[in-house]
């Protein structure tokens, strides 16, 4: 586990197309069970590349994704996890973003409910354990 990592407000992941090409997307991420967790949409390219690709790298990042000059790079492998999982990774990005988490996810719950949905987005969860 990297404090870097720890800290950081913002991380860019990489993961790779199936041609090989590198796309960097910054994303809020958290400490979850020995690597990173970040939660996102289960129809997402960046879960279609994990699948494809498992091998990514995490750096940090600013808010629009830039990363500073000498930034260190952490490499590992990402999977797809259960929904199960996904809810617990949820929650833990409401704990660590709770103010942002209100401001910029509690709104597209409120839409799903009025929608008639359950009142909770669609989301999905990848895990990222870096290689040693």
């Amino acid at each position: 586990m990297s404090d870097q990592l720890n800290r950081a407000r913002y991380v860019s992941f990489t993961s790779y197309k199936r041609n090989g090409d590198p796309v960097s997307l910054p994303v809020w991420v958290v400490p979850f069970e020995g690597g990173y967790a970040f939660t996102t949409d289960p129809d997402a390219f960046k879960v279609k590349r994990v699948r494809n690709n498992p091998k990514v790298s995490l750096r940090v990042c600013t808010l629009r994704g830039k990363v500073a000059p000498g930034a260190a790079e952490f490499h590992g492998t990402a999977e797809y996890v259960d929904a199960e999982t996904a809810d617990r990774v949820n929650k833990a990005i409401r704990r660590k973003y709770w103010f942002a988490y209100r401001i910029l996810i509690a709104p597209s719950n409120l839409w799903s409910r009025l929608r008639g949905g359950s009142g909770q987005a669609a989301h999905a969860a990848i895990k990222v354990t870096l290689a040693v």
